[in-house]
């Protein structure tokens, strides 16, 4: 076994590097798990905002819509309607939301039109004024319903806001007792996992390889009397260890933080064995660029390429649901997309829900990426013993 001592003492003068990006990894696995278990169980309040009206028709319809709005939010007066003033106001956060009921909103409810009936202006990074549109919108298509039906304008006044009230008020929607709710803690382990155990196995694994891709290297191992099968059986089996137990620390460290018995439920180990298919491509990956011999910079410089842009590229860093068609279609050529995909199904914002046949799709998929990678690091490490010999 003088191989395998040589490859951990080796693998020992480049553990600081590698051993960082575990400790980091830890700290914001930890920060991000507390900050989900904070805010999964209530995803989404009801709120009353700073809501501005003016009223130009000042009709029955109008009046009733103002009494409506009045109820639900809070009414800010302004002494003008000009675009300074609201644009000053929203600035400073004195309102959120501003209404216009032009001159005519009556007499189009009453001939049905729905063009041009309300002028509406909100903050954009303001969700209540989403909510706010959503709220207007039903009333007025549930004014224009009775209208439509024949009902004149004051009873279907009358019939909108009973049939409005007969509704049930949510004032929250809580999703704690979902199955995603309870994985969102565990998501960010398995979200996370791929960057960082790629980052340290190219800055970790790949270097010792090129060590042993050194000529004074390759020739004092020649001169020994072990042939060059057990050499590479050897070298083989020091890379299966240092992996393994870099798998069996982020494991161990999930379990202290998630209980066992969330990490090893059946999406846990559902989980796990996505992140053993991926710690597989992960190897290949750093087996390949290990073949090539160069210094540590060009190592750093390829590892953070790939790292990082596979991160944005495939939804690691950002969900694929806020990614471009164009960003997904580039991400579908990597292996780590198909492993996001797999998250998706487990991850309380992702809109993914699970498919077994999706599941395994995506993890056949991956060993492909394996497969492919590894016949070309053999095809590459087998074209420089030719050419060395």
């Amino acid at each position: 076994m003088q191989v395998c001592k040589a490859f951990a003492r080796v693998a020992k003068k480049h553990l600081p590097n590698t051993f960082i990006y575990f400790i980091v990894f830890v700290v914001l696995l930890i920060v991000m798990s507390a900050n989900a278990s904070s805010t999964s169980g209530k995803q989404f309040q009801v709120s009353a905002v700073n809501l501005c009206i003016f009223d130009n028709d000042n009709s029955e319809a109008s009046q009733a819509l103002t009494a409506y709005l009045s109820s639900l939010h809070h009414i800010v007066s302004l002494p003008s309607a000009d675009r300074d003033t609201l644009q000053d106001n929203m600035y400073y956060y004195q309102i959120d939301y501003v209404l216009t009921i032009p001159a005519g909103f009556e007499e189009k409810i009453t001939s049905q039109t729905t063009r041009g009936l309300l002028k509406t202006s909100k903050r954009k990074d303001s969700c209540s004024g989403y909510f706010v549109d959503q709220q207007i919108d039903n009333y007025v298509h549930a004014l224009l319903l009775y209208v439509k039906s024949g009902v004149p304008v004051s009873d279907a006044i009358t019939y909108t806001q009973n049939s409005l009230d007969d509704v049930p008020e949510v004032t929250s929607v809580s999703f704690s007792n979902t199955t995603k709710s309870k994985n969102s803690r565990m998501y960010y382990f398995f979200q996370y996992f791929p960057y960082i155990i790629l980052m340290m196995l190219l800055e970790g694994l790949s270097p010792v390889l090129m060590a042993f891709c050194k000529p004074l290297m390759k020739t004092r191992i020649s001169c020994g009397a072990l042939p060059q099968s057990r050499v590479s059986l050897q070298l083989g089996l020091g890379c299966l260890i240092y992996v393994f137990l870099w798998w069996i620390g982020f494991l161990g460290i999930a379990a202290v933080i998630y209980g066992p018995s969330q990490l090893f439920s059946q999406s846990g180990c559902l989980c796990i064995l996505n992140s053993a298919v991926f710690l597989l491509i992960a190897t290949a990956i750093a087996l390949l660029l290990g073949a090539f011999p160069m210094d540590y910079n060009r190592i750093n410089m390829i590892a953070n390429i790939l790292g990082l842009g596979m991160s944005f590229l495939c939804g690691i860093f950002v969900p694929q649901a806020f990614l471009g068609n164009t960003v997904l279609a580039i991400g579908r050529f990597l292996p780590a997309y198909w492993y996001v995909r797999i998250t998706n199904m487990f991850g309380w914002y992702a809109n993914d829900v699970f498919s077994a046949s999706t599941y395994w799709m995506c993890i056949g998929i991956q060993l492909l990426f394996f497969v492919a990678l590894f016949a070309v690091y053999l095809c590459v490490n087998r074209q420089k013993s030719r050419q060395k010999a």
